[in-house]
């Protein structure tokens, strides 16, 4: 259930109370000191617990050490750049792809999110300008996509493309920390840096997703860059609206998602960005503000009323994955590989319809799918005009994403 208490005056990660700001989130300095540390030497911890989950409670006296500092990264913590050394040594430039962990049955865990500081710390904010450094990114992104090994194997049994694709979207939402929606609180302060760390985390943690499918992991790299820029503003959005219907809110507002865990009520804004000219984000939210009304009336409403299942959202993904658009821009062998997936998958929904969800008429699900899909492409391209006439009108220039 969302909290409407302000988290302004608790440390974000041990909750307990606290007014100050250290390592550009609110924290106390006894957390921000452990951060810092932790940083600089490249230290290691392993959970006391083995959960990897602990809960941080104020007045406890010992934390465990692995899930504070995991707090602390979750949380948005960074170091700037001049206090530590970004080297290609340091254990944060490690590949994301040795940081996969399988378990004796073959299964794929959570993928380490401790590259997200030194994501984070790449944004600079300068008059309306953000600039961004994608090289991190595109390098990780290709060690990943080099490999022709799926990300995840068959469990030792049959699994269908659906069912790979189900499996992989839970991984990517642990990863994207969406598994405990009832946490979410209210904030009324917009800040872009939050809705650029969401942003990151999609494409840090998106391409494993999509190498759980072995007829991806199969194609060539080109192929594979083709798909992925096509595929990430659908995926993002994909799994932000998954996210948000599992948020409770009963009044159907609007709601805007800034990260996993902040919620803005579009009718209660307030423009508190210090990285921001206060004019001009005001300016930018207004202009902005009838597309994300379009995102709230044609998207989010009608994925919570038809209330799509696992099977239904790994279709309309996988869909989005081998659209015919994108295969036109691929190979001919990748566009043969994407019309036999596209066969695959269309013959997976039929028996699920037919024989587990026993509907004997399924036309109706099938159209509303292919309508949302189709309003989320105008949502996207509508976002594209508005960051062009924003960068235009010298409100927010957010250019960089289109360097991927």
């Amino acid at each position: 259930m969302l909290n409407d208490n302000m988290e302004k005056n608790y440390c974000l990660v041990c909750n307990i109370e606290t007014k100050s700001i250290h390592n550009s989130v609110n924290s106390c300095r006894a957390c921000s000191a452990f951060f810092r540390r932790g940083i600089i030497i490249h230290k290691h911890f392993r959970c006391r617990r083995g959960t990897n989950n602990c809960v941080m409670k104020p007045g406890d006296k010992l934390f465990c050490k692995y899930c504070r500092f995991e707090k602390c990264k979750v949380v948005g913590m960074v170091l700037r750049k001049g206090n530590i050394d970004f080297s290609n040594s340091s254990p944060i430039h490690s590949n994301i792809n040795d940081e996969l962990q399988t378990k004796d049955d073959g299964t794929l865990l959570s993928l380490s999110p401790s590259i997200v500081p030194l994501l984070n710390c790449d944004i600079k904010v300068e008059d309306n300008r953000i600039f961004f450094d994608m090289k991190g990114i595109k390098n990780n992104i290709n060690k990943i996509f080099l490999k022709a090994i799926p990300s995840l194997d068959n469990y030792n049994s049959y699994t269908t493309c659906l069912q790979r694709v189900i499996k992989g979207l839970e991984i990517l939402f642990t990863n994207l920390s969406y598994d405990n929606p009832e946490d979410c609180i209210f904030i009324k302060e917009i800040a872009v840096r939050r809705f650029i760390n969401k942003w990151q985390n999609f494409i840090t943690f998106s391409p494993n997703f999509l190498m759980v499918l072995e007829e991806f992991a199969s194609l060539s790299l080109k192929d594979k860059w083709i798909i992925f820029r096509n595929f990430w503003r659908f995926g993002d959005i994909i799994t932000t609206l998954i996210y948000k219907v599992k948020i409770e809110n009963p009044t159907n507002e609007a709601l805007l998602v800034c990260d996993y865990k902040h919620i803005i009520k579009m009718k209660n804004v307030e423009f508190l960005d210090p990285d921001m000219d206060n004019r001009r984000s005001k300016e930018a939210f207004y202009l902005m503000k009838p597309t994300l009304m379009l995102f709230h009336e044609f998207l989010y409403l009608p994925m919570k009323q038809n209330n799509y299942d696992n099977v239904e959202v790994a279709y309309m993904i996988t869909q989005i994955m081998f659209d015919k658009l994108i295969l036109n821009e691929t190979s001919k062998e990748c566009q043969k590989v994407g019309g036999e997936i596209q066969k695959v998958i269309n013959n997976e929904i039929h028996n699920y319809y037919i024989y587990n969800k026993k509907l004997e008429n399924y036309a109706y699900r099938i159209t509303e799918m292919t309508k949302l899909l189709s309003m989320i492409r105008e949502y996207i391209n509508r976002q594209k005009e508005i960051n062009l006439i924003s960068k235009i009108m010298n409100l927010i220039d957010i250019s960089f994403m289109n360097n991927l």
